[in-house]
């Protein structure tokens, strides 16, 4: 059984071939779940990046937040 759906596992390959942190992958699924983000969102916005940081990752999520 796997603990993470088929977009968490995409999401989770584009983190780790971008070098982010497991802590970091773990925070931004952890936050996609809890807030009831659109994955397939965050998914599309990460697919689109050919270089990404943690912070792009966070700014994303608050813009996904409304903030």
């Amino acid at each position: 059984m796997n603990f993470f759906n088929q977009i968490e596992n995409k999401i989770i390959d584009i983190l780790n071939e971008q070098n982010i942190d497991r802590i970091s992958m773990a925070g931004i699924i952890g936050t996609l779940r809890q807030e009831n983000l659109n994955e397939n969102s965050f998914l599309n916005f990460i697919e689109g990046k050919s270089f990404l940081t943690i912070e792009d990752c966070t700014d994303q999520i608050w813009r996904m937040r409304g903030y």
